[in-house]
This record gives structure tokens, C-alpha cells and sequence, in this order.
């Protein structure tokens, strides 16, 4: 740069005037604050036992806080697995009708030899497949007949004299189903007395 460059000022008041532009007021004065007003006034003597009795409440909040975020996550783990050993239940309850419709085609079958070899050659293949994949699922049948009558496990729909198997299921009306080893379904039974 010239000399006579650096004497002249960049933007003159003529040309300010022009424009309607004018310099903008700088307040620091006001705006600046000094670092003894940014900072806490400290007080001349510090206790330092109320400095421990802080700092001790401090960590128990802490540790009290940490012990629920860790409560919380093995609570919603546990939840999500549940939830996913169950999500199938309502499909899986759904279904149950069919395999009791199988079931009992199945044994109107078995009655004439003709019709259980066309059952065993088709469907009985199809029902086959269908309960093993529903096994793989976790879906299991409860046996009941000439077991011992349990009300957690068996819904008794009646009971008939029957000497030899007293206190036991004589009969199974309908089939009960457990699904990842809950109970979805009770068992239908008539129970001896």
C-alpha cells in the first residue's frame, strides 16, 4: 500500500451520509463484567466437614441413581424376553381349533381301515408337519388321560364313578397345550371317583 492510502480514512462521513448508514454505539463498559462478578464469593474459612457431608450425599445419590438405571435394564431385559417367548401366543391359541379338528378327524379315521390308510398317505402327513413345526415354536400338548387329576394343570368337566382310577383323568375332552412351558391351554378331562 501508498502512504497516501493508509491517510485516508476507508469509508468517509460523506459517503455515510449518503447511504443513511450510521457507525453503531459500542457499550463495552456496560457489557463486560469483571471475573469477580462471573465467580461465587467464597467465604474466608471453608468447614471441612460440611465439604465431606456434601460430597458423601452427592455419592449416595449417585450409587442410588446408578442401582435404579441398572434395576431398570435388567427389568426391561427381562420383559423383552418374555414378551418374545410369548409374541406367538395369540397365533399359536388361534391354531389350537385346528390341531383339535386334526385330532379328532384323525380318530373317526382309525375307525375303517380303508379311510386311515388315505388319512395316513395325505393328511395325516400334513398334521404331522404342522405339529412339529408348531413344536419347534415351543408349542407342546399336555398329556392328561391316566394321570394324576392336578386343578392347575386339568379343567375337570365332570367326574364318573370309576373304581380303578379314582382321583385320576379317565378321559380327555380336550387337549391342553403348553407354549415355551406355560400353559396356554388347561386340558378338558373327566376325572374317576
Amino acid at each position: 500500500m501508498s502512504k497516501n492510502n493508509e491517510d485516508q480514512p476507508i469509508v468517509d462521513d460523506e459517503m455515510l451520509n449518503q447511504s443513511d448508514a450510521a457507525p453503531e454505539e459500542q457499550v463495552v463498559d456496560q457489557d463486560l463484567k469483571s471475573d469477580g462478578d462471573l465467580q461465587e464469593e467464597l467465604p474466608e474459612q471453608v468447614d471441612i466437614k460440611e465439604l465431606q457431608e456434601r460430597l458423601q450425599e452427592k455419592e449416595d445419590r449417585y450409587l442410588r441413581l446408578y442401582a435404579e438405571f441398572d434395576n431398570y435394564k435388567r427389568r426391561t431385559q427381562r420383559e423383552r424376553l418374555e414378551m418374545m417367548d410369548t409374541a406367538g401366543s395369540k397365533t399359536m391359541k388361534a391354531l389350537l381349533p385346528v390341531l383339535d379338528d386334526f385330532d379328532r378327524a384323525a380318530q373317526l379315521a382309525e375307525k375303517d381301515e380303508a379311510t386311515a390308510e388315505i388319512w395316513n398317505n395325505g393328511i395325516g402327513l400334513v398334521r404331522k408337519k404342522l405339529l412339529s413345526a408348531l413344536a419347534s415354536q415351543g408349542l407342546k400338548p399336555m398329556e392328561s388321560t391316566g394321570e394324576e387329576y392336578n386343578p392347575d394343570l386339568f379343567e375337570a368337566v365332570t367326574e364318573v364313578p370309576h373304581p380303578e382310577l379314582k382321583g385320576k383323568v379317565v378321559d380327555t375332552i380336550e387337549r391342553g397345550y403348553t407354549l415355551n412351558g406355560r400353559i396356554i391351554r388347561h386340558a378338558k378331562v373327566v376325572v374317576g371317583k
